[in-house]
């Protein structure tokens, strides 16, 4: 466990900066959790309209009102996420792209994909991943702790239910503990932490097992 102090030390500008010097210079290090939450088939029924009666996708058919705050509606629209300055060009063709508004305004989205292979940067690798991976996930940060984050995964979980998946996956690095205790409380477990690490030309990959 990442104690509170470590991911405030890791977690801002000067962090980032040191991390980035590293990599130029051909030093990098990357730890990640990969937390997994099972889709159990009470999930499926509560998304209206998920899925155009012909079977393809449609995303401006995907909307509805968050149960836990009557005031977000969640919606899948990437021209929404781009007032948060949401990173489009990374959002894949198998990619949807959630945002929760208020009011009109957008307070938060994510990316997630089904069933695919995408690239993990900071792995630098390929990952297939079988059921939902969510990614991405950002808040405004004048609307953080309201339940935003958490109407966005629970719809993003409906989402990978109605296509057919039993689980959906996410990435969390080591040192974001405000990330993960977020999918923890949408029980999400930690399955295992995955580790690069490169100097120059030589770089190294192993997977250990978390235990909570």
């Amino acid at each position: 466990m990442v104690s509170p102090s470590l991911w405030r030390l890791t977690r801002n500008r000067y962090g980032r900066a040191i991390y980035e010097f590293l990599a130029q210079v051909g030093i990098t290090a990357t730890a990640m959790r990969e937390y997994v939450a099972d889709l159990p088939d009470d999930t499926i029924p509560e998304i209206d309209h998920i899925i155009r009666t012909d079977g393809s996708l449609h995303e401006s058919a995907c909307e509805w009102t968050s149960q836990s705050n009557p005031q977000f509606t969640v919606v899948s629209c990437p021209d929404a996420a781009a007032s948060l300055n949401a990173p489009l060009a990374e959002k894949l063709p198998t990619k949807i792209a959630f945002v929760v508004r208020e009011n009109g305004a957008t307070r938060g989205y994510l990316f997630i994909s089904v069933n695919t292979t995408v690239p993990i940067d900071v792995l630098d690798c390929e990952l297939s991943f079988d059921g939902g991976y969510i990614r991405r996930v950002c808040v405004d940060q004048t609307h953080r702790n309201r339940g935003v984050a958490t109407a966005l995964i629970t719809a993003a979980n409906r989402y990978a239910a109605a296509l057919g998946a039993t689980q959906t996956t996410a990435l969390v690095a080591i040192d974001n503990r405000p990330s993960q205790a977020l999918f923890e409380t949408c029980d999400f477990r930690a399955r295992r932490t995955r580790l690069y690490a490169r100097v120059g030309p030589v770089s190294i990959r192993r997977q250990l097992p978390t235990t909570q």
